[in-house]
């Protein structure tokens, strides 16, 4: 029973994490490339295989997630680095987008905190049944 609402937060966050490849790679359309009127073609081309790119990390990332939340259920134990691991590039990532670029970047932070609460709330205890 106690590991009902950090299971449902892990999903809940990894799922979030992907659908916010989505509204990344959206972004592209809607306001970067027309503010890009001007710039050389192959500089626009980069720019949007790059944006793409990292829309296509997020959503790996997101199923990275929900991959580990599947096998944690089924009694996987050595996952854990998983969420550790993109975590810990959200949160850096989230504190220097907020610092720089505003504060909508702290909603990674807030990803990032989610992610290790929840892991550490699941993680397996020595005696406890199902660990």
């Amino acid at each position: 029973m106690t590991r009902k609402l950090p299971s449902a937060l892990f999903l809940l966050t990894a799922i979030t994490v992907a659908l916010g490849a989505f509204g990344h790679g959206a972004q592209w359309s809607l306001h970067v490339a027309p503010s890009l009127k001007g710039a050389g073609p192959e500089l626009v081309r980069l720019l949007e295989f790059v944006w793409y790119w990292v829309s296509g990390a997020m959503f790996t990332f997101g199923a990275l997630l929900a991959w580990t939340w599947w096998r944690r259920e089924r009694g996987a134990t050595t996952l854990a680095f998983v969420p550790w691991m993109i975590g810990g590039f959200y949160l850096a990532e989230g504190i220097c987008g907020a610092v720089y670029l505003g504060t909508f970047f702290l909603i990674f932070v807030v990803q990032a905190m989610l992610l290790w609460g929840t892991s550490w709330a699941l993680r397996p205890r020595a005696g406890r049944a199902g660990a």
